[in-house]
């Protein structure tokens, strides 16, 4: 149900850029959902899309030879709906990041 958001796009890249593409991938929907959110529009990135290519590709209509990486949904937050109020835990700056200095 994509959350429920008016848009969706299937973010793809050329599989035989292999992991190269998927990474510029990435960098790419970072950068598109901190646009969106600069603009007031909500999103949220979707990688489970991609664990389901065939039912992506047939619907969406995608090639044999793009890679799926993920969905994504965006629009206008309805924080009115108990899906957009779900938040995850987050750990600490501490436990993921080690600082060394010279």
């Amino acid at each position: 149900r994509l959350f429920g958001a008016p848009h969706a796009m299937i973010v793809t890249t050329d599989e035989a850029l292999g992991v190269y593409g998927v990474l510029d991938c990435g960098a790419w929907v970072n950068n598109f959902m901190l646009a969106a959110w600069g603009l007031g529009v909500a999103s949220i990135a979707q990688a489970a899309l991609a664990a389901h290519p065939k039912l992506v590709r047939e619907f969406f209509g995608l090639a044999a030879e793009r890679q799926i990486v993920c969905g994504m949904s965006f629009g206008y937050e309805d924080v009115a709906r108990p899906v957009n109020r779900f938040r995850t835990a987050r750990a600490d700056i501490a436990e993921v990041v080690r600082w060394v200095d010279e």
